[in-house]
């Protein structure tokens, strides 16, 4: 007999894990919030382990085809100079493929192409009863209605409606101490990716394969700053990088305020105390936002959809599928949640100048594969095996 999954939230995350379940012979229904597929939106780089995920997943090809490679790379202090190169040929050495950028609206059509009808748009879940061994989880929609699932996937984000079924005692997710900026223009020029740490501040360029630039910028300080006027969040944020090096002031003044938007950063302080409860289970940002300095955000999201998948598709009980769910990512997300937090301190969030020196000092004597040997630490990981319906 079939199994049935809801799964609450189309991003990335929720996406991934409906095309794993539907390749397990799952039948699968998606609930989406916003009204119809999101059509603006940033970048967003995917590590090799977040490609092979998508490869288990049996949607590899279609997201490859809508991105670019990412690297060539070249990490700067705040003058302009370059501090570490990473060339795509060292990435895929080391880490066994290249990493590809995307404007996130094509990565998640090329996650909906494979799935037909499965997504119904403006249908937010507002709670969810997790069930048991004999009976199934139960999803209450904002409209009163409900709908019965053998397993539930809450994948609706870092503000989760439906964390608390799961883990009520679990920490809420905090400012991370730096707003930020992200914008989606026509390239204006820019050949290679680029990262650069000044002090406080940070600021990022990223090619994308449609001909468009992706860039974002970061900046410490107090919570509460985007006033949700883009042409006012544009000013803030070239005040905010006036004076750093070229092209940083050529890209602000080719971006348009309709380009740009402004937002806090959230993440939870501490790893979550739990992953599922009964039938159902926390993937993505529900589980586990973070600071967005290790790049990991969206690779674990897909790390989370495939091991979810293969562990309650390789065993007749869903909950105790589950329950194998929560022990392998557990571990694995709560260490990406805290190097990630470190790695936020240690760059953009170090506003010393004194140690800021010394920081830009020692990573222009590190060689380039002490930084991949770094990326390697989370992006070496390796999907379970699908047990892939016939």
């Amino acid at each position: 007999m079939t199994k049935s999954a809801i799964v609450v939230g189309a991003g990335i995350a929720g996406l991934t894990a409906a095309n794993a379940l539907l390749r397990c012979g799952w039948d699968v229904r998606v609930l989406e919030r916003s009204p119809e597929p999101r059509t603006t939106g940033a970048g967003i780089v995917l590590l090799a382990n977040a490609l092979r995920g998508l490869d288990a997943a049996g949607v590899g090809d279609a997201v490859r085809a809508v991105g670019q490679r990412a690297y060539p790379g070249t990490l700067r202090d705040g003058k302009g100079r370059a501090l570490v190169h990473v060339s795509s040929e060292q990435i895929a050495a080391r880490l066994g493929t290249v990493a590809i950028a995307f404007h996130r609206p094509r990565l998640q059509e090329a996650l909906l192409s494979g799935l037909g009808d499965v997504v119904t748009y403006g249908a937010p879940a507002l709670a969810v009863d997790p069930g048991d061994a004999a009976r199934p989880a139960t999803v209450t929609l904002e409209d009163g209605s409900t709908l019965s699932a053998d397993l539930v996937v809450a994948a609706d984000g870092v503000r989760s409606r439906l964390r608390a079924a799961v883990a009520a005692d679990a920490a809420e997710p905090v400012y991370v101490g730096s707003t930020t900026w992200l914008a989606v223009l026509d390239n204006p020029g820019i050949t290679e990716m680029s990262q650069t740490w000044g002090p406080g501040g940070e600021f990022g360029l990223i090619t994308l394969g449609d001909g468009r630039l992706y860039w974002y910028g970061t900046q410490v300080g107090p919570a509460g700053r985007p006033t949700g006027d883009p042409a006012r969040d544009l000013d803030a944020a070239r005040a905010a990088f006036a004076g750093w090096h070229d092209p940083i002031p050529q890209v602000l003044a080719a971006t348009t305020p309709e380009q740009v938007q402004q937002l806090d950063l959230y993440g939870f302080p501490e790893p979550i105390p739990r992953m599922a409860r009964g039938r159902v289970a926390l993937a993505g940002d529900a589980a586990h936002a973070m600071p967005p300095n290790v790049g990991q955000g969206g690779c674990q999201g897909i790390e989370d959809a495939v091991v979810l998948a293969a562990s309650v598709s390789g065993t007749d009980s869903v909950v105790d599928g589950l329950a194998a769910y929560d022990r392998v990512r557990r571990p694995r997300t709560s260490g990406v949640l805290r190097a990630a937090w470190a790695s936020a301190r240690f760059g953009e969030q170090l506003g010393n100048p004194a140690l800021v020196g010394l920081r830009n000092a020692a990573l222009s004597v590190v060689p380039a594969r002490l930084m991949l040997d770094g990326m390697a630490r989370f992006a070496s990981w390796t999907p379970p095996p699908l047990p892939v319906a016939s």
